[in-house]
């Protein structure tokens, strides 16, 4: 065939393609289109985000840090070369005796009614075992209440009672709202909770205190909390049984192919391969949550606390997984900017934020809810 016959049997008697050259057409169109179609992590840069995810959770050295920190019975973790060593006394959260063991997934809980210093810091928990002020159940009239769940840096590990972002933030909301509104910052947070932990206590407990907003936090440290408390489910002397509203938890493991007898370097081997699928997992579970309660939920995502480190392919999981679930998102990821690591952070043995952290924290928030000049159901003054 001479090449105008080739060309002359490109077209059907309509002058259209034939359907097979249409098909191919519109498969080439849509693969140029597929990065501005599809959200965040569609397969062309999925598969080449990977090596850029895996290298970013290779560099979070805070594994034996947050292995201490959640794990009473291990030994301190080995401090880097020309890290400073804790002043003698210093006590682990884990092994404090601030918390004390349960029998369920969420492996411990605070003691109720605690008054004492950790660590040279004022330390109180209400009748219910939380570092926040005694609020009655059911909520009384004129209260706006936001229920807050998150790990140690919403807790306000390594800062006294009054100086974590959330009592500031209470604080600056009820010089914010007319008189007669009190507002109430419930905040539910416990050091070592990691993602699905937060799911599994937003579950069990937000709605008892009728919130008028829910929040949660979030942070590019977060699959390293979740592989330290994963390792402690799937590998400690008494793994725990995981809960139904958890089965992508129990599918990240199956996939992993961990078991109790891996050691600890080959069940991080396994179980960093599912880092996207357990952060985005519990999003989707945050997002669930507030679909069938009808309450309006919002992420706080925080900076770390440890150093000072780009983390673009965690951002971008957690970004696309607000966007899909349709939540709200009170970004200050920025807060530090300005900072120093030392100025930002309690110590280089105590990784969480200063107090001009949480300042920081709480100032980027403040401004954030005063642009918007109102929180769900509750106008601020301008």
């Amino acid at each position: 065939m001479n090449p105008v016959a080739r060309g002359n049997a490109s077209k059907s008697s309509n002058g259209q393609a034939p359907v097979r050259d249409r098909s191919s057409i519109l498969a080439c169109v849509a693969l140029l289109a597929a990065p501005w179609i599809l959200p965040d992590g569609d397969l062309l840069r999925s598969a080449l985000g990977r090596p850029r995810l895996d290298g970013e959770l290779r560099h979070m050295a805070t594994r034996g840090y947050y292995e201490e920190l959640i794990d009473a019975n291990r030994a301190p973790a080995p401090r880097p070369v020309g890290e400073a060593a804790p002043p003698a006394g210093w006590v682990p959260f884990g092994a404090s005796d601030l918390v004390e063991p349960i029998p369920s997934y969420l492996r411990w809980r605070m003691r109720p009614g605690l008054d004492v210093a950790w660590n040279g810091e004022s330390f109180r928990t209400n009748s219910r075992g939380y570092r926040t002020p005694e609020v009655a159940i059911p909520k009384p009239e004129g209260v706006y209440r936001i229920v807050l769940f998150g790990s140690s840096n919403t807790m306000g590990h390594g800062v006294g009672d009054d100086d974590a972002y959330p009592r500031l933030l209470e604080r600056w909301l009820n010089e914010a709202v007319a008189p007669g509104r009190r507002v109430e910052v419930v905040n539910l947070s416990v050091s070592g909770d990691s993602p699905s932990r937060r799911l599994v206590r937003m579950r069990e407990e937000a709605e008892a205190y009728q919130p008028d907003w829910v929040l949660c936090d979030a942070t590019v440290l977060d699959p390293a909390l979740e592989e330290a408390h994963l390792e402690s489910v799937a590998r400690g002397d008494s793994p725990m049984p995981i809960p139904p509203p958890l089965d992508y938890v129990r599918d990240a493991l199956e996939r992993a192919g961990v078991s109790p007898g891996d050691s600890a370097d080959a069940f991080r081997s396994r179980i960093q391969g599912q880092a996207r699928p357990l952060l985005e997992g519990a999003f989707a579970g945050w997002g669930d949550f507030a679909r069938r309660t009808g309450l309006p939920l919002a992420i706080v995502l925080i900076p770390r606390a440890d150093e000072k480190r780009d983390n673009p392919e965690i951002f971008k999981i957690i970004r696309a997984s607000i966007r899909r679930e349709r939540l709200d998102l009170l970004d200050a990821a920025e807060a530090f900017q300005g900072l120093s690591v030392e100025q930002f952070r309690v110590s280089p043995w105590d990784k969480h934020p200063s107090v001009l952290g949480h300042r920081a924290i709480f100032e980027t928030l403040r401004a954030a809810l005063a642009d918007r000049g109102s929180l769900p159901g509750l106008e601020l003054a301008r």
